[in-house]
């Protein structure tokens, strides 16, 4: 029997991804139209909708708009701060639009919330209410350093409790885009310290066990950085969060999009990837489109079409990874956290 966590809290299952932005109806139409994500609801995020706010543990007024999507089983959502001051205003401020938050669900949102904030030192950023009664659906915002990245808590039993204001697109109909996400296999986080970041997931939220990997040659072949052939090395770690794939990525030596988001913008949510039969004529695709390749490589057997491509969509305010991949075709054993 492997160890058990000694966590808490456990999350099991990733629920929902987000991303900030400044003009949600452009970029909504832009999911639409380039990866067929849709359709969406999407909401006036204020009272009486939304109630019992705070923001930094104080009691707090503010707007915003979001939407919702599904790709597969998980909740895609975009999120723009309108009037009042909020933790993605925050962020677009500091960081510009990217992806915001993962979120998980759980059944006892005060113990949940008392253990995160008082026993592990989470930072509560935002919290409120939403639906017909007050503990309807809660949410609270979270950040723990040594975790990378913003989660999301919510407890919601009733709903969001109202009616979206508006659809896009408004009337039934398929669309246009010539690449379509299906599913959100992976999400990935910037770290600086693989190691040190999997035992705090493994510790804080239960997540792992992981499997680490020195990501370069000769697991890794054809590497090729913004388009051009490149060297270099990253450390990786992988693990299943109810059917999604949470990975760290460290980089190591050489160039590398990892370093440049690093460089840039601190520790954070990276990318989001998306299953394709070929990566090639995948990116091809996007390409033609004026989207560039920021990072790509081949593993396994050439046969196997293993590979992955990070792709730079600004239009759609994320780095997304088109990848084709069976961890099996690695053809070396991991390090294992824990051992």
């Amino acid at each position: 029997m492997g160890e058990v966590s000694p966590a808490k809290i456990k999350v099991r299952k990733i629920t929902q991804v987000a991303i900030a932005v400044y003009n949600l109806p452009m970029v909504v139409e832009n999911y639409w139209k380039i990866l067929g994500i849709g359709p969406w609801n999407i909401y006036s995020w204020e009272y009486p909708l939304v109630s019992s706010r705070t923001y930094h543990g104080q009691p707090a007024w503010s707007r915003e708009k979001i939407c919702h999507a599904m790709v597969g089983d998980v909740e895609f959502e975009l999120m723009q701060p309108v009037d009042g001051p909020s933790l993605y205003r925050d962020f677009l401020e500091e960081h510009g639009e990217g992806i915001h938050h993962l979120q998980f669900l759980v059944d006892d949102f005060d113990e949940t919330t008392r253990i995160l904030t008082e026993e592990y030192g989470f930072t509560s950023l935002q919290s409120g209410s939403c639906g017909r009664t007050e503990k309807g659906c809660r949410y609270n915002y979270v950040y723990f350093e040594p975790l990378g990245c913003i989660w999301e808590v919510v407890d919601c039993e009733e709903g969001i409790g109202g009616g979206p204001t508006s659809r896009y697109p408004e009337r039934a109909q398929d669309s246009p885009a010539k690449l379509k996400v299906k599913n959100i296999s992976r999400v990935a986080i910037a770290v600086e310290d693989v190691p040190r970041t999997a035992e705090s997931y493994w510790n804080v939220l239960g997540i792992g066990p992981w499997a680490m990997y020195e990501w370069g040659e000769p697991l890794i072949y054809d590497r090729k950085y913004r388009a051009k052939p490149a060297r270099g090395r990253e450390r990786v770690a992988i693990t299943d969060v109810g059917g999604v794939r949470l990975e760290l990525c460290q980089p190591v030596a050489g160039d590398s999009a990892y370093r440049d988001f690093l460089q840039e913008h601190g520790q954070g949510l990276h990318h989001i990837s998306f299953l394709v039969d070929d990566v090639d004529k995948a990116s091809q695709v996007l390409a033609q489109d004026g989207f560039p390749s920021l990072q790509s490589g081949r593993f396994g057997d050439p046969e196997s079409g293993d590979a992955y491509n990070y792709i730079e969509i600004k239009p759609l305010r994320a780095i997304w990874g088109l990848a084709h991949y069976d961890e099996r075709n690695l053809a070396v054993e991991p390090t294992l956290y824990p051992r």
